[in-house]
């Protein structure tokens, strides 16, 4: 399967005046899966009681969604968990129903994060139906996903979850691929990017993975991946999305978002992705009780939360100076970053990805993977930007 992706310049990133983004835990840490590196799962010990009974109420639920109409010029859901979709459908077709009940007009968006595990034929026409973007969990080929990917007898996920991938792209779908990248999958660059090609994934994401050992403190658990073996994955994965990409027609097959958001950074546009902003305090983070955080890699985390919504409108904890606080940690940085020429592309990156791995010393863990990668395609990018100030915004 094929397709051309017309890739044009997208408006500047929403002005962090509006309130327009909450990514949305409604199962909290709960998964049906036991990935090894996932960074969430721990986060079920915050709350009393079993990982599974944490599920939003329908007090929580109506709130959240009445509070975002309220406030939100153009409201934007992520659901995320844990795996939302083990709350079963019949919850986002409630969703979807007080949705347009105090939509009132407004245009809204939702999104959908899941492994893929749980999906079949009604999921596919639901998602379908209701335009929800689905960010679809995979690493790759089945050694790839089988490596961390497991379920809670540790058996291999591909074969369900690659069936389901199938489903969703045959029934048309909006559905990007998101990927970790990991200490195993960093050596199958190609090897993935084409694997995702073949399937049928045309928009892809990857996130490196950098976290604490969870028998000793001082140590990176073993399944992070080096800042230079990240760097190089990401000029391989490059080269392959130049090569598909029609530099006289400015169409590619392909969208890399990471490249996407540093392709923005040449042309005078703010990146999509926050990891690439000045600051990060673009949406608030809802977990199942209402909880509400700064950040969905920092849940827990000291200075992160913001109250609860049945206590502080949601409007009121994004303008909190809590969160703003928050967002001004990431343009705390240090002198090597304030030096770098490559400044004005990352700003430093996650701010998670400077406290993952004691080593580190506060400083950006994948700021090398950061300079292996613009220096070995600054001088495309920069070809690219021009091209695209003359072809689409008419500069010379």
């Amino acid at each position: 399967m094929s397709k051309t992706i017309h890739l044009k310049p997208e408006s500047p990133h929403p002005s962090r005046k509006h309130f327009t983004t909450v990514m949305v835990k409604p199962i909290g840490a709960f998964c049906n899966l036991h990935c090894t590196y996932c960074y969430y799962l721990d986060k079920a010990d915050l709350y009393p009681g079993p990982p599974a009974g944490h599920r939003m109420n329908d007090e929580t639920l109506e709130k959240l969604i009445a509070d975002m109409f309220r406030h939100s010029p153009m409201p934007t859901f992520i659901w995320q968990g844990g795996e939302p979709t083990v709350l079963g459908l019949g919850f986002f077709e409630k969703v979807v129903r007080l949705q347009k009940k105090y939509a009132q007009g407004k245009k809204y968006s939702n999104a959908l994060q899941t492994s893929g595990f749980l999906l079949n034929q009604d999921w596919a026409d639901f998602l379908k139906e209701e335009m929800f973007l689905v960010g679809f969990s995979m690493d790759g080929p089945q050694h790839i996903q089988d490596r961390y990917r497991l379920d809670r007898m540790n058996q291999g996920t591909f074969d369900k979850v690659y069936e389901n991938a199938q489903l969703l792209i045959e029934k048309e779908v909006q559905v990007n691929v998101l990927a970790t990248v990991n200490d195993y999958s960093v050596k199958y660059a190609r090897e993935i990017y084409k694997f995702f090609v073949d399937t049928g994934f045309m928009f892809m994401q990857f996130s490196p993975v950098v976290e604490r050992d969870p028998h000793n403190a001082k140590a990176v658990a073993s399944f992070s991946v080096s800042a230079r073996a990240y760097g190089h994955f990401l000029n391989e994965v490059f080269d392959a999305w130049l090569e598909d990409f029609d530099f006289d027609t400015l169409q590619q097959k392909t969208s890399v978002r990471f490249f996407d958001s540093i392709l923005h950074t040449y042309i005078g546009l703010d990146p999509m992705q926050c990891v690439l902003h000045k600051h990060c305090n673009d949406y608030l983070v809802v977990e199942h009780n209402g909880d509400l955080y700064s950040c969905d890699f920092l849940v827990g985390e000291r200075n992160t939360q913001l109250g609860n919504l049945h206590d502080v409108g949601m409007k009121e904890a994004f303008y909190s100076p809590e969160h703003l606080a928050f967002g001004q940690q990431k343009a705390a940085l240090d002198m090597e970053c304030r030096r770098c020429k490559w400044l004005q592309q990352c700003y430093g990156g996650c701010v998670k990805d400077r406290i993952r791995d004691p080593a580190d010393k506060g400083h950006n863990h994948f700021c090398e993977s950061f300079k292996i990668f613009f220096e070995h395609s600054h001088k495309e990018f920069k070809k690219l930007g021009k091209l695209y100030q003359t072809h689409y915004m008419g500069q010379d």
